[in-house]
């Protein structure tokens, strides 16, 4: 990373920012069934450009020479994106299983490391020259720059363990009970984590070990670790272009109560049978129910189900669950008999287990909130 400007290494970097900013773009454009987790991902792609640009101003040679490096500015950038991508990466993962409030007090303390380091680069005048591993400091600017450096190297692999907790929650929520999360955004969250669990370890391993080894030796380490940045960016490019149908395809398409497309290709009996498990077993007050279950208790195979859904009524097998659900609390909020249930009681008994997942479909495909839909329907009686 010392060598000259628009050497192999910045020219490598400068592709990826550009392709960091691209994927950024595609992912606040393209439809989505919930926007908020592909704004944090877009947040989180941003923040990586932003790291990957201080670091070629801090380390480049030529650039030195401009006297960029006797500012704070970028140890200022490099750190505030350092430790802003762990909470964007860990709210990423939660908010593919609930709605996120960004301005609670909750979610707000996760800026306090952050802001708490920008603090210590200030007060110390940390500059990129000073940043630079190999410069003399006086003994409370090195002190200080060791613990920016430690909450740079640590905090994010500490966020990054709690994404993978999130995760195989995620993957027990999918396989032991029912949720709406979409295969595909599991698949893109999975690429995420995956690149990012070997270039935050590889930072986190070279922290600790690199006091063992030489400069050059830590040069070469800390050039390895960007390159795998590099190769989780193209990585996320390549799982794009591959499912790029799927991705534009997955808009917020909502069940409606329409007549089924026809098709000649599909087998009607199943479809007969699927309508007689919703409208007569009413399967989708099942709070625990998923695709499996369901094709198990119709005696059907789970792919031939999962077809049929997609392709007859056009949507995917949570949002049609999930519609039926939403009209069942419907009718139970405009019901007389049910006037004096609590909206907690509402949820349950049309099918849900989550309280934020039926807040979250009802304000979709209603537009309104439970409570504000039951006034007006017992207002107009």
């Amino acid at each position: 990373m010392k060598t000259g400007f628009l050497n192999i290494h910045d020219m490598v970097l400068i592709i990826t920012i550009i392709e960091c900013l691209f994927l950024m773009a595609l992912l606040l454009v393209l439809p989505a069934q919930r926007k908020q987790p592909r704004q944090l991902l877009a947040l989180f792609s941003f923040l990586i450009a932003l790291s990957l640009c201080a670091t070629i101003f801090i380390w480049n040679v030529d650039l030195q020479k401009l006297e960029l490096d006797k500012t704070v500015i970028f140890p200022v950038l490099l750190t505030l994106s350092l430790l802003l991508q762990g909470p964007a990466l860990y709210f990423y993962f939660r908010s593919l299983s609930e709605d996120i409030d960004l301005r609670h007090w909750r979610t707000l303390i996760h800026l306090v490391p952050a802001l708490i380091a920008i603090a210590t680069i200030l007060i110390f005048g940390i500059t990129a020259e000073d940043w630079l591993p190999w410069s003399q400091l006086a003994s409370d600017k090195s002190a200080a720059r060791k613990f920016v450096w430690a909450l740079g190297r640590c905090l994010p692999f500490m966020y990054l363990i709690s994404s993978i907790w999130l995760e195989y929650q995620l993957r027990q929520q999918l396989k032991q009970s029912y949720s709406e999360i979409n295969s595909l955004e599991l698949r893109l969250a999975d690429w995420v984590l995956l690149g990012f669990l070997i270039s935050w370890s590889w930072s986190f391993v070279h922290y600790f070990l690199g006091g063992y080894f030489n400069a050059q030796f830590n040069d070469l380490m800390g050039i390895i670790n960007v390159y795998l940045i590099v190769l989780q960016v193209n990585g996320l490019f390549a799982f794009g272009f591959q499912n790029t149908r799927e991705l534009l395809t997955i808009g917020n398409e909502l069940y409606k109560k329409n007549t089924p497309k026809a098709d000649s290709h599909l087998d009607n009996e199943k479809i007969d049978i699927i309508e007689t498990a919703i409208h007569q077993q009413k399967l989708y007050l099942e709070s625990n129910i998923n695709l499996e279950r369901f094709a198990n208790e119709i005696s059907m195979r789970p792919r031939d189900l999962s077809r049929i859904i997609n392709t007859h009524y056009n949507v995917t097998f949570f949002d049609f669950i999930n519609g039926f659900r939403i009209e069942e609390a419907k009718r139970l909020l405009a019901s007389a008999e049910h006037a004096q249930d609590s909206i907690l009681e509402i949820i349950f008994k049309s099918g849900f287990n989550s309280q934020a997942s039926f807040q979250r479909h009802f304000n979709r495909i209603v537009g309104t909130t439970p409570t504000e839909y039951r006034k007006k329907v017992h207002a107009k009686k």
